[in-house]
């Protein structure tokens, strides 16, 4: 049988430890914000990359079925776009003016994004099925390198909301998420 001096010592101590843990830095509400849009950002960003890289590689080896293929990862492109305007769009910002005029940008930013894509899937849509691996390549040359720049368009908005105040600045420096987008 314990000893009663024993067990609580180690139940103290026990209780000790989960206080601790308890006691971290709490992140701010720039943080958590700063957070959910460098992860909605990252998400876009892998996926848009992988459609520009997709349609650039098929059009460097046309084969049958091409269009019908960069018709999907147009798609792709499209609903990740969506997605990240939605997903920022959803967000409360910090109760700040820095706060309200961040998400401004960053809705205007998947605004712009979401009409750069309709556009991309517009230029896909109009391909006949017919059109032959020249006229493909041809009318869909820019597709890839115009989702690539989409990309780094969205990169350097996201730079410019993190400049916006330093209560963002250090939010956007604490959340984990927002390493994929430091210099």
């Amino acid at each position: 049988m314990p000893r009663l001096g024993s067990v609580s010592a180690v139940a103290i101590a026990a209780l000790l430890v989960v206080i601790a843990a308890g006691c971290g830095k709490s992140a701010s509400p720039e943080e958590k914000w700063a957070g959910s849009v460098c992860t909605a950002f990252g998400d876009w960003k892998d996926q848009l990359q992988t459609s520009a890289d997709d349609i650039t590689s098929q059009l460097q080896s046309p084969q049958q079925g091409m269009v019908a293929s960069i018709q999907s990862d147009a798609q792709s492109a499209v609903d990740a776009t969506n997605k990240l305007a939605s997903d920022l769009k959803a967000l409360t910002p910090p109760n700040t003016e820095q706060g309200a005029k961040a998400q401004q940008q960053v809705e205007t930013v998947a605004t712009q994004a979401q009409t750069t894509v309709k556009q991309a899937k517009a230029t896909v849509g109009n391909l006949p099925a017919t059109a032959g691996a020249a006229e493909t390549a041809k009318a869909l040359a820019p597709l890839g390198s115009q989702l690539q720049s989409l990309a780094t368009q969205a990169s350097s908005a996201l730079s410019s909301v993190q400049a916006a105040g330093s209560a963002l600045q250090e939010g956007f420096a604490d959340a984990d998420s927002c390493k994929q987008f430091r210099d």
